[in-house]
């Protein structure tokens, strides 16, 4: 979205909002899938899809661990190369 859209949601009497289509589709979420909230330390609310993506996994805890890209073991010549 390349301007700021307003949605409203209405909180049921359990405290539950439907999450609208239009935010749905933004998110690429539906039946089953997780979303985030985020609260941000003037209020502010975010939310974003909170499916585990198996590369923003790895980019996270690199950040946390750093890298865990080796240099390949050179285990020397072929055994089999040799010539008999």
């Amino acid at each position: 979205m390349k301007t700021p859209t307003k949605v409203i949601s209405k909180i049921t009497s359990k405290n539950q909002v439907t999450v609208p289509q239009s935010i749905r589709e933004v998110l690429k979420v539906g039946s089953n899938d997780s979303i985030q909230w985020m609260i941000g330390a003037n209020g502010d609310v975010t939310v974003k899809n909170a499916n585990d993506n198996l590369w923003g996994v790895v980019k996270e805890q690199e950040a946390i661990y750093g890298s865990v890209d080796t240099p390949e073991v050179d285990w020397g010549p072929d055994v089999e190369s040799e010539d008999l």
